[in-house]
């Protein structure tokens, strides 16, 4: 069954660049030309992954990430920004906000595909064999399923995005270990290269959020100042 890309820009020249690139590659192209039209299709439709834009002609493609990421219904689906170079701080926001990924106009349709490959695979989440044991990473009320890509705090589901998925399991993977920015950036989806060391910063920051906590100290995650971040108890 083919993939379906939801590719949200006002420049129909560019959904049509990628629906004929991307669409040789296997692709199934739903375009969008706005962020209303946006918000009603990835709800209707379900697309496996959403290109989105940020300057779109009614509402930004900010507002746009906001809502789909309020709603439980399109909460887990990977989003990759396209933006404009001169668009740095949009590019944190959006990502603090729970975007998977950017990438920067003018792109290659190479780099594209690859990024939406990349975030495909770091979305699936496929059952394991059933003779494999299924591997838990249990921090007190903290359960991390990597099989699953499913995180469980207290007996509840957290929603998190496949980013803030990938820096805590980083870290659960290696308890009390110290890690720096650089290492939680490698296990992003996305080039590293292509990313500024403080996105880490802000995937913590939502992630301790969704946890229900604030500080530096928190219970789960700690910030090693001036190195990285650290998990202080060990998965049982």
């Amino acid at each position: 069954m083919k993939k379906q890309l939801l590719v949200v820009d006002d420049e129909p020249n560019i959904i049509e660049l990628i629906r004929m690139n991307l669409g040789k590659s296997g692709f199934e192209i739903l375009p969008a030309y706005t962020g209303e039209e946006a918000v009603l299709m990835a709800g209707k439709e379900l697309p496996d992954l959403i290109l989105l834009d940020i300057m779109l002609p009614d509402i930004d493609g900010l507002e746009v990430l906001r809502q789909l990421r309020t709603d439980a219904v399109t909460a887990g689906i990977p989003i990759i920004m396209l933006t404009a170079r001169s668009e740095e701080t949009d590019k944190v926001i959006g990502l603090g906000m729970g975007a998977d990924d950017y990438v920067t106009k003018p792109f290659g349709m190479r780099e594209l595909e690859a990024r939406v490959r990349n975030a495909l695979r770091r979305s699936q989440s496929p059952w394991p064999p059933l003779t494999a044991p299924i591997r838990q990473l249990q921090i007190d009320n903290l359960m991390i399923d990597p099989d699953r890509h499913q995180v469980t705090y207290q007996g509840e589901v957290v929603d998190l995005t496949p980013s803030e998925f990938a820096i805590l399991l980083r870290l659960a993977e290696k308890p009390r270990q110290v890690h720096s920015r650089q290492d939680l950036m490698n296990a992003l989806p996305g080039d590293p290269r292509s990313q500024d060391v403080r996105i880490v910063d802000v995937h913590v920051r939502n992630i301790r959020k969704k946890l229900g906590e604030t500080n530096d100290n928190s219970r789960y995650i700690e910030t090693i100042r001036g190195t990285g971040y650290r998990i202080g108890q060990v998965p049982s």
